[in-house]
Parts: C-alpha cells; structure tokens; sequence
C-alpha cells in the first residue's frame, strides 16, 4: 500500500510527538522544519549531536511524500532505515553491496509510494536504473547528509556527490536540505552554490559544547596519562586510536588494570563488533577502544569521556569524535593526549597520504587482476577489498596500498565503503506461477523454496534477510547444500540471492582502463594536497600552548566568535589558577564541579608538564 499521512505542516509538533515520543525539538531544529516546509533549499550547519536526521525526516513525515535521502557512509544509511523500521515508518536504502534485482526492487517501491524514506549512496544517483526512477518518484524533499562531502574545500571530498546538481536539474521543483556537522564559512558557502540553492539560506546551531570540557595533555607516558583519565572520570567512554592493532594493545593493557575495555575495528567479525557494541551500548563495558569510524550512528548520549591518543589530522574529525561525548547534556570531557612525536607523524601521514601515480597504477593493476576484471569492464560492479593482498602483491606497504585506492577514491574512478555487516538476502524473481510449480513439483528445491515461503513473508515484495543454517535444520540438509541451491536458483533467475558479507568493499565508477594510462588530474591533487596542509596547520595550532582559550580557537575556525573564553579547557584552568611548582607530588584542591557540590574537589597533580583537568 502507498505510503499516506494525513498530518499537515503545522503539525510538526505531532509528527515529532506520535512518532519519536519527543515533545519539543533541539535548538535551531524547528527553524529548520519549518523552513523546508516553506519550501527553501537550506544548509542545516549543527554540532554533532544536534539532532539533524531529524530535520529532514520531519518535514518529509509532515509532507507525507517520499524524501530521498543522500549519504556516503552505508553503516550509517543502514542504521537509520533500521530505526525508521523499528519506528514503523517504511525506508529502504540502495547501497553498492546490493545486485541489480534488489535496487531495481527497492526503487521500484519507491516509484509505488510504498516507501517514506529512500536512501541512496552517492555514486548510484548517475546509474540508468536511478535515473530511469527519479521522474516517477512521488519526491516531496531531497536530503543531502554529510554535505560537505560536495565541497572540494571540505575534509571528505566525493567527486560522486556531484551527480546531486543533475538530480536536482530533473527534479527542480522539489526542496533541498543538506546537512553537515562540520563546514568553515568557505566550505558552507561552496555547499549551497554546488547544491544549486535557489537562494543562499544557512541555518546555523552554535558549535559551542558548554558541558564539554576540551583538555589538551602533553607529555611522554600517554598509557599513564590515560589510566588516570578513565579511573577519574566514571560511566561510558571511548578511546581513539589510529591502528587497529593498537586497539587491542590497549584494550589489554586497560583490562589488566582493572578496567572494562574491548577493541573495536572493521577487521572484526560481525557477531564480535554486534556483541562489544552491545556490551558498551548497555553499560556492561565501561570503555571502547576503537579506530576513528566507530561512533557515528551510534546512539548513546551517556559518553562521559572521549579521549584521543593521537591528535586526528584536521579539526572537523577532531571536533566530529570529541562531540560523542555528552551528548546527554551532562559534564563531559574530550581528552587529546600529545607526545614529542606527534607533529612529525602526523606530517608524515599527509605526505603518504599521496602516493605516486606509479604506485596508484601498481595498486589498480593488482586489484583488476585479483577480480579478473576485464579492460572495459566492471561498471558500478562491487568487490571485497583485501588489502594484506594488495601490500603482497605490489610489494607496498599497507598503508601506501590504502591511500592508492583513496586516491582513486577522489579521482572520481572507484568508492570504497568500510566492512559493514550484510546478512544473506533473498527475494523471489520469478512470478508466482513458477514459483509454485517449482514449489510443489521439483523435488530437488521444492523443499528449499517451501521452507523459505514458510519462514519468511514478504519475500517477494522485497528482499528479506535469511539465515542459511536456520533454513538447513528446518529442512534437514545440510548448511552448504541450502547456500548451492540458493545459488542455482539465482543462477535460473528464479530469486536473488545475495551470501552475507562482513568486507571493506571498492565499487568502479568507472570502466576498468589500462594501469599503464591512468592519469590523475594534478592540479586537482595538488590543491588537494595544499587544503590538507592547511587543515593539519590548524589542528596544529589548537594543540599548542600559546594558543589561548581551545574552545575560541576551535569556534573561530568554524566561524563563529564567542563572546568569551571557555573558563573550563586546559589553557584557561592554566592562566586561572596560575603557575604551578613542577615538584612530583605537589597537590592542589580544584574549584568545586558545580553548586552545592563541594565534597567533588580534584587533587590536581603536576605530571608530564601539563595541569590536571577539574575530574571528580
């Protein structure tokens, strides 16, 4: 049945109540609404933890038309169709891990107005099966999320997100909202003319986090430093570490003592990432460490502490991961932990973040090779990504293998997608008739397709997860011969069957060409180049002594200016209270943590030259 909802748009305060049982919107939230429902093309600039999927997805339940939504990270796409589900509201996303019967099925139902929500993945918006959709779309609203993807000045440059202005140019007369947690004044003002804004309108959230309190930490013993850190602070916390090997690292030594921590990284398995998160995600582990891509999506506003054991590359990730904690409200923290050696690595890794094209042309050779993909093949075909392989056939190094296919990343040619859990999917194909034919009458995959039937409804409306265990108990087979059967049923284009998948994945783009003449633009990699330069200069800057206030320092660059210092960061404590006599073992009680709670005061010691924040 067609999606319907009889609300009009002033009744955003009802959608907002019946469906998410929230009785009043964030600040700048409802500005927001109430500006799409007018039906202005706007930039929704807010803080992470501001609450922006709720700035389109009620303006488009209020509508009651379908809003497509645009987003890079599939991880993420795939979390919120699973609370919109859980919410009853109908939402499907079409991302590179699906084949072709399941996106022409999902857009399919888009086209019936069988869904409120359609998200999509930005390389697939230039496909023919999209563009053959997008006139039949009964669109009410277009959501551009991680806008400042389409920026080239941005942090996290998509060429794919181009395709939006051809969308919008088919579609003219539907609305816009793209949103970011993070754009300067520059990379906002590119947002809305690549977007095609009718008319330039930014609604901005202030960036300043009062319950947040930014420490910067200098010394050697970061371990030491950390311990000190979690024992203080008490509930939830996340550690950032670059390397996924460091995450198990220090995850044991948290463990040994005497803190409940887990490492957390794309090279798990699926089962394990569900059962840590779970853990963290009900209380029953206190700490997660894990690499940077851990966190978004995840709704948990409990986070008392983030702590960064290496400074990240640019302010944006910085300010994006550090903003997980306290999103509740209540006094957070957001260390960064520093040593003598941070600068230089991290101006390392820029410099190996642009490999040579020898090397990028080595790394596509390789991959082309490993898949058996033929000169002039491989359009919008997606494969598994193995980068241990990749490093032992072209005798890079791991990291050098990475950033090659990043850089054919931004070149346009491929999009990478990071290790997301896909369970095994199904959906029938073939029509009803031979569906029962084969049903009651083939005893070799009768049994197979009737136990389907049984244990799974809607199968032939849309794909439905399975598990290919489960069904082989059901029907007394054994697992791998229920997983070849799935297979010569797709094989005779009776279903799709779609085997689960936990790997990092790359999608071409682009036809597979010749290693030997691929070019990449260089003025493009140089500017490039120079914008991340500067993007490291700055997170540099906010980490260095004479910098003053670091919440001023880190407003500034998003363009805002407060009209007073912090008083609560590391270098405001420091010029409050003054210099303190580096003699080991010196103690000092700390101002009390709020009224009436005069019993919560901080011995401060002097370690690693750095002042103690005011921790319980």
């Amino acid at each position: 049945m067609p999606v319907q909802h009889t609300s009009s748009p002033s009744d955003i305060h009802k959608v907002l109540r019946d469906t998410w049982g929230y009785d009043g919107f964030r600040p700048k939230q409802e500005e927001i609404v109430r500006a799409v429902l007018a039906g202005k093309d706007t930039l929704a600039l807010l803080p992470t933890g501001g609450g922006k999927s709720l700035c389109f997805q009620v303006p488009a339940m209020a509508m009651g038309k379908l809003c497509l939504v645009v987003s890079p990270l599939i991880a993420l796409m795939k979390d919120q169709v699973q609370r919109l589900h859980a919410l009853g509201v109908p939402a499907r996303a079409v991302i590179s891990t699906m084949n072709h019967a399941e996106i022409d099925n999902a857009l399919e139902s888009a086209a019936q107005g069988k869904l409120a929500f359609l998200y999509v993945s930005p390389e697939r918006l230039g496909t023919d099966l999209f563009i053959a959709r997008l006139p039949r779309l009964p669109l009410g609203l277009i959501a551009v999320d991680e806008a400042h993807c389409i920026s080239q000045w941005g942090y996290d440059f998509r060429p794919a997100y181009q395709r939006i202005a051809e969308v919008r140019a088919i579609r003219a007369e539907v609305p816009l909202i793209a949103l970011t947690a993070s754009a300067t004044p520059l990379v906002a003002e590119d947002i809305m003319e690549k977007l095609a804004f009718r008319a330039p309108n930014l609604v901005k959230g202030s960036f300043l986090r009062p319950e947040l309190t930014l420490w910067v930490s200098h010394g050697e013993d970061k371990y030491g430093r950390l311990l000190k850190v979690l024992r203080k602070v008490p509930g939830s916390s996340i550690v950032y570490v670059r390397e996924r090997r460091s995450t198990t690292r220090l995850a044991s030594f948290l463990s040994q003592h005497g803190i409940s921590a887990a490492a957390y990284h794309a090279g798990l398995p699926a089962t394990e990432r569900d059962r840590i998160q779970h853990l963290w995600t009900a209380g029953s582990l206190s700490c997660m460490v894990a690499t940077n891509a851990f966190g978004m999506g995840i709704d948990k506003a409990d986070v008392r502490v983030v702590v960064h054991m290496e400074p990240p590359a640019d302010l944006e990730s910085y300010y994006q991961e550090a903003g997980r904690a306290g999103r509740d409200g209540r006094p957070s923290f957001a260390f960064l932990l520093t040593g003598p050696c941070d600068e230089r690595k991290l101006r390392e890794r820029l410099a190996a973040g642009f490999p040579s094209i020898a090397d990028v042309r080595s790394v596509y050779q390789a991959f082309a090779d490993i898949h058996g993909i033929a000169m002039g093949s491989g359009l919008l075909a997606t494969y598994p990504v193995d980068i241990r392989s990749l490093a032992d056939r072209t005798e890079l190094s791991a990291v050098t293998v990475a950033n090659a296919l990043k850089a054919l990343e931004l070149d346009g040619r491929v999009a990478l997608s990071d290790g997301v859990r896909s369970p095994s999917r199904v959906l029938f194909t073939a029509t009803h008739g031979t569906i029962y034919s084969m049903r009651v009458g083939d005893m070799r995959y009768g049994p197979l397709i009737e136990a389907l039937l049984r244990m799974h409804g809607g199968i032939h409306e849309e794909p439905v997860s399975i598990d290919e265990i489960r069904i082989a108990k059901a029907i007394e087979w054994q697992s791998d011969t229920v997983v070849q059967r799935l297979k010569d049923l797709d094989q005779m284009n009776v279903l799709s069957y779609r085997p689960r998948s936990d790997s990092p994945s790359l999608t071409l783009l682009l036809p597979r060409v010749d290693a030997k003449r691929l070019v990449l633009d260089p003025k493009a990699l140089a500017q490039r180049q120079q914008r991340a330069a500067e993007r490291l200069d700055a997170m540099l800057h906010l980490l260095r002594d004479d910098s003053g206030c670091r919440v001023r320092t880190l407003l500034r660059y998003f363009g805002e200016e407060p009209d007073t210092d912090c008083g609560t960061c590391d270098r405001c404590r420091k010029q409050k209270d003054g210099p303190y006599a580096s003699t080991e073992g010196s103690s000092r009680a700390a101002e009390p943590l709020g009224p009436g709670e005069e019993e919560l005061r901080t011995i401060r010691w002097i370690a690693d030259g750095s002042v103690d924040p005011p921790i319980p």
